[in-house]
């Protein structure tokens, strides 16, 4: 879904949290005075309290900067203590309502200057555009990156989601979980970052990224089970359910500081309001380190509770541990009034993922054996519990086991999460269609699309292990269809469950499209302002599910105004690989996100034409060569000569094309990919609906 389709989280102004920060947060927690910008000797921290220890009762003033500590990844560089009175008052402020706690020291058994070596093989480096044959792929075949099917030729694409019947979600093949179509709701989106002039390593490290988010994902699932639950990671993932690594190329010295990478990566458009962002960033400048809003408000309104929020790991600290450490802090773990806080933001009691001396100077007491060490909450009574205490400090202060970017299992003994409405969505609408940006060849651990020259072939998911389901009435209610988040090319399918082990087939207008076991699907490929009847029957049981699918009016681009081009079969957004500023980047089919990678303008010519300009570079899209001919990948170069006038509009069945103002070609998907995103091409047009778009103003 793009950013600009989502509904963000709402919470209270920055003036209204302020506020309240002052009523709820501030007489119990910090009073800050910057006594000079230098770093001074001596403790940076000075504590007073009521209580001689108890972090409820303290006060700590910030005497002054740390001295910075480049060995440790201590760097202090650029982060402003906050203010007294401010929302992050005791901590660091990139902003008025961001906060920091700063730099962690590196875990045991790693060092910030030495290198972590990958622990999965390397991925195929991309292969550079080049001309293709003039044959247009069929529709079904790019539906089939996606996980769908498509049965018959001009008719709708169903996209099931990953989790059979009305499971919440499953435990894919590579230890993680998935749920609904991978990209909708509040998620975490993993991030590899380079700097623009230092070579890309994602295809060395892809693999081993996954595999240590796949470790975060059990270091918190593991920590849930400690009081009678399961947590499990809600990331971004792929149609074949892998965690989804996104590459992104920073200007210069974006990785020099760590506002330096937050501003570049929000001015790239990498600030959903329903993404937490773990970045895996390729220097060795710090270990690691987060962002969090001090807001220790229980429930779903807290701040923590949303987005954008960023958790920085550097590449000497490549790991499960401190990536979990920082994801972790992002999600709102160890506020400053936490029972245990160090009020220097870390904890006191050990062993503890979070735990460990700084810059307070108060002592850390061991209260959990060592084998918790890499575990959350030691106590379970500061920031993660599963089943607090109905009268304890997490049961009215947030708790970041109840963050909706962690999936809950629904069973067990952990009845206080069991939900009242197991069918319910996410409040944000999932989107449909959505294709990974991560690279590589699925054979060797790195991607998810087939080698080149691979059968083409359906090759459904492989079986999963769905989560435990909450209790429901064993006779099934009523068979209905609710049709959600119409857009002009698709909509969003729920329907109730006939049986545990059910089948359905769907058909549209009286056309069988698909068999699935799911009971959430995408329907894609749809034309716009149109109205679709649906129906869904399961064999081997009475159930007749109907409904009416109406998509909504297809939008034109305005000319000198950003838009996320999105294609009108699968929904996923023309995007300018990785954001990187090298002339021939080649232009993809990415999942639609709306970062500025993805959103573009069309400037007029003086000939009729238009150029069609990035946000990202301010570079233009064009045939590789200048050349406009069937077959040509799109890449990008300077807005000049050929690029300008080279695109005219011309309306479709299903929204709009991109034709070129020499040879009458349209923009269309291809054959070839980069990494695992098809590149867009120039095609002799066949009404395929992969060479039509709509525009998604931003």
């Amino acid at each position: 879904m793009s950013a600009h389709r989502r509904n963000a989280l709402r919470g209270p102004s920055p003036r209204g949290l302020r506020a309240w920060g002052r009523k709820h947060i501030f007489p119990i927690a910090v009073g800050v005075a910057v006594l000079g910008s230098a770093a001074v000797a001596g403790p940076s921290m000075i504590q007073a309290g009521r209580d001689g220890g108890s972090s409820q009762g303290q006060r700590i003033r910030l005497a002054g900067m740390p001295a910075d500590e480049p060995g440790k990844g201590l760097i202090y560089q650029n982060l402003r203590p906050a203010p007294e009175g401010s929302v992050c008052a005791g901590a660091y402020e990139l902003d008025e309502l961001t906060c920091t706690q700063g730099p962690d020291p590196a875990p045991t058994g790693l060092a910030v200057n030495r290198a972590v070596a990958p622990v999965t093989a390397k991925v195929a480096e991309p292969e550079p555009p080049k001309r293709e044959s003039a044959q247009v792929p069929p529709d079904a075949e790019i539906v089939r990156d996606q996980g769908g099917s498509l049965l018959t030729a001009g008719k709708p694409a169903l996209l099931p989601d990953a989790a059979p019947g009305d499971a919440d979600f499953v435990m894919g093949n590579h230890d993680v979980a998935c749920e609904g179509d991978g990209r909708g709701g509040n998620r975490v989106q993993v991030v590899y970052l380079h700097e623009f002039g230092t070579p890309s390593r994602y295809t060395d490290f892809v693999g081993s990224i996954r595999v240590w988010s796949a470790g975060v994902d059990s270091v918190i699932d593991a920590s849930a089970a400690e009081t009678g639950g399961s947590r499990h990671v809600r990331y971004v993932t792929t149609p074949s359910c892998r965690v989804d690594v996104a590459e992104v190329q920073l200007p210069a010295n974006g990785l020099r500081t760590f506002p330096q990478t937050v501003t570049a990566l929000q001015t790239l458009g990498y600030n959903r309001t329903d993404r937490k962002y773990l970045l895996f960033a390729d220097t060795n400048r710090y270990c690691g380190i987060s962002t969090f809003v001090a807001d220790n408000r229980p429930g779903a309104g807290n701040r923590n509770n949303g987005g954008p929020s960023y958790a920085r790991v550097d590449t000497g600290c490549w790991s499960t541990v401190a990536a979990a450490q920082q994801l972790t802090r992002s999600l709102g773990a160890m506020l400053l009034t936490s029972p245990n806080s160090s009020g220097g933001g870390s904890c006191t009691d050990d062993f503890d993922l979070l735990c460990h001396p700084d810059r307070s100077g108060r002592t850390v007491r061991e209260r959990c054996p060592k084998k918790h060490e890499n575990r959350l909450d030691c106590g379970h009574d500061d920031y993660f519990s599963t089943n607090p205490p109905k009268n304890g400090w997490l049961a009215k202060n947030w708790n970041v086991a109840q963050s909706e970017f962690l999936l809950r299992s629904d069973g067990g003994d952990e009845v206080p999460d069991v939900p009242d409405a197991p069918d319910a969505e996410p409040k944000d609408q999932p989107s449909t269609g959505s294709s990974s940006p991560a690279g590589g060849d699925e054979s060797d651990g790195g991607g998810d699309a087939p080698a080149p020259g691979a059968s083409q072939s359906v090759a459904s998911t492989p079986p999963l292990a769905p989560a435990k389901q909450a209790v429901r009435a064993s006779a099934p209610v009523q068979a209905f269809l609710e049709v959600r988040g119409q857009a002009s090319n698709a909509v969003r399918l729920i329907w109730n469950a006939a049986a545990d082990d059910a089948t359905y087939e769907v058909a549209v207008d009286g056309v069988p499209i698909a068999t699935t076991r799911a009971t959430r699907a995408g329907l894609i490929g749809l034309r716009p302002d149109t109205a679709y009847q649906v129906t869904i029957r399961s064999p081997g049981h009475e159930y007749l599910a109907k409904g009416e699918a109406r998509t909504a009016p297809a939008a034109r681009p305005t000319q000198n105004s950003w838009f996320v081009l999105e294609n009108a079969l699968t929904g996923d957004a023309a995007d300018l690989y990785a954001a990187r500023s090298a002339n021939g980047t080649a232009i993809t089919l990415g999942g639609s996100d709306g970062d500025a990678q993805q959103q573009w303008m069309l400037v007029p010519a003086g000939d009729g034409g238009f150029s069609l300009r990035s946000r990202a570079t301010g570079k233009c899209a064009m045939p590789l060569g200048g050349n406009p001919v069937a077959g040509t990948p799109l890449v990008q170069s300077d807005c000049a000569g050929a690029a300008i006038g080279l695109w005219t509009l011309r309306p479709s069945a299903y929204g709009f094309t991109l034709k070129t103002t020499a040879g009458d070609l349209v923009l269309g998907v291809g054959e070839q990919r980069f990494g695992a995103q098809r590149v867009l091409v120039l095609q002799n047009g066949d009404d395929s609906r992969h060479q039509s778009w709509t525009a998604a103003p931003v």
